[in-house]
């Protein structure tokens, strides 16, 4: 006895009909597990004071306060040519004021330059460096860190030269 093909098919299609298992609609969150803003936690204080750290506070903050602004639509909240920085103090500040940075570590941030890049800038480009025991330690706008020296160069070159703020 020979079976038409189209019922074959028809019988598989209401064989993995019945057997796919209905997932229920994800539950709207709750007006209590909607992010608050702003932020009530206070910011991490920088307890090392290595360039390693320090810029990776910098990033903490930069990158979180950039997020927050994407979330929250305020265009006041971003990276520093994004919310319109025109110093590298003036920018750190901000963070410090909006709640990124604790208004104590300011001093820490006093050497570190930033340069003026956006959203629309990628990872690869350097977002600040500090200079300490003639070496340059930088950061990229992805968290990565490098050092260069005389010697040598260990970041590639990023996607275009920074615009570096002035302190």
């Amino acid at each position: 006895m020979k079976i038409p093909a189209i019922s074959l098919i028809a019988l598989t299609l209401a064989l993995v009909a019945a057997c796919e298992k209905k997932q229920p609609a994800p539950p709207s969150p709750s007006p209590s597990e909607t992010p608050s803003f702003p932020r009530v936690a206070p910011p991490e204080r920088v307890e090392d004071k290595t360039p390693q750290a320090i810029l990776g506070a910098l990033h903490h903050a930069a990158q979180e306060m950039a997020l927050d602004g994407f979330q929250f639509d305020k265009a006041d909240l971003g990276w520093p040519f994004d919310c319109g920085a025109s110093s590298s103090s003036g920018y750190v500040r901000w963070l410090a004021e909006k709640g990124y940075l604790s208004p104590q570590d300011l001093g820490v941030f006093e050497n570190v330059e930033i340069t003026n890049l956006s959203d629309s800038d990628p990872g690869e480009t350097i977002l600040a460096k500090v200079t300490h025991q003639k070496k340059i330690h930088l950061l990229r706008k992805d968290g990565r860190l490098s050092i260069e020296s005389d010697e040598a160069v260990i970041l590639p070159i990023p996607p275009r030269d920074p615009a570096w703020l002035p302190k």
